[in-house]
């Protein structure tokens, strides 16, 4: 017993805790690694916010290229006979030297309806007229009080040269009736003509024109509220008249335009016959801003989309 006793003893002799200096370098260890940690942690968030930045400005230049490539796909839809498709082109007349394109279109908001029925009738202005259409959905797209043209699409004209004013819609049915502004006698509606939507009773333009270009600045939504102080936003203009939803897609840098003649293989940056313009090279430029990307990668980052679009309308 007594030997079990003085082994015991002398194991309890031998324990001892950490010295002061043992516990300081422990510490410092240990601040250290949590600093490297924190680090690279705020690295991290600040590439993860940089990253989400940069997906936005992607995804901007995306909407609003898909924007410009369904406005030239449509440019000459359904205007007169004799009316280009491009109505107006300017080289490097555009903020920081940007390109500005201007299409003509039937319907800016692309809402039309095709007639199902074929009869011929006396228009009397005032008097409304009612038109079967082929389907509910294109029904459903019209507004009361909107403001249409009915237009042959094999010869671009109109079977009565007048507006008419969506009076009612019937998506059952489905019809549409219209109060037209105009006269005439005997006049022939066919089948699969189509009433296009020109307008508003505020305003109507025929065809309806449409500028993209880069702002805000003189002639593109100079009076616009709505891009962000210190940036450059895409805009899609109806008709001349810029309102903040013309406003497509923020954080532009630069938009251009080239251009393909019939003829040639050589794209131009400008031409005074656009008549011969049969496909336009679009490259649109967009950047993020923040300041916060510009401390972590020492630069903004500028993402650039490049299609070209042939003209289906000539």
């Amino acid at each position: 017993m007594g030997g079990y006793r003085k082994i015991y003893t002398g194991m309890l002799g031998s324990s001892r805790g950490f010295t002061l200096v043992e516990i300081l370098i422990v510490m410092g260890i240990l601040i250290t690694v949590i600093s490297v940690v924190l680090l690279l942690y705020d690295r991290q968030a600040r590439m993860t916010d940089v990253e989400e930045e940069t997906v936005e400005v992607q995804q901007n230049l995306r909407i609003a290229i898909d924007s410009i490539i369904r406005d030239i796909r449509e440019a000459g839809f359904l205007v007169p006979g004799g009316t280009n498709p491009v109505a107006n082109i300017s080289n490097g007349g555009g903020t920081g030297g940007s390109d500005t394109l201007t299409l003509n279109i039937a319907s800016a908001v692309g809402i039309y309806a095709v007639i199902d029925t074929e009869f011929t009738t006396d228009v009397t202005s005032g008097s409304p007229l009612t038109f079967s259409v082929s389907s509910s959905l294109d029904a459903g797209r019209f507004s009361i009080n909107d403001v249409v043209r009915i237009i042959d699409p094999m010869n671009k004209s109109e079977p009565l040269s007048t507006t008419y004013t969506v009076s009612s819609i019937d998506t059952s049915a489905p019809s549409i009736t219209v109060v037209p502004s105009g006269s005439g006698t005997g006049v022939l509606f066919r089948k699969g003509y189509i009433i296009a939507r020109t307008g508003d009773t505020t305003s109507e333009q025929y065809p309806n024109t449409i500028l993209y270009c880069l702002g805000p600045a003189g002639g593109c939504g100079s009076g616009v509220t709505g891009c962000p102080t210190g940036q450059r936003c895409l805009f899609r203009i109806v008709n001349g008249s810029a309102t903040e939803d013309s406003i497509i897609a923020t954080n532009m840098t630069d938009l251009q335009f080239r251009y393909l003649l019939d003829g040639s293989t050589t794209e131009v940056d400008t031409t005074a016959s656009i008549s011969q313009i049969r496909a336009i090279r679009v490259t649109l430029s967009g950047t993020t801003t923040s300041v916060k990307t510009q401390a972590t990668i020492g630069r903004q980052r500028t993402r650039e989309l490049t299609t070209v679009v042939k003209l289906r309308n000539r």
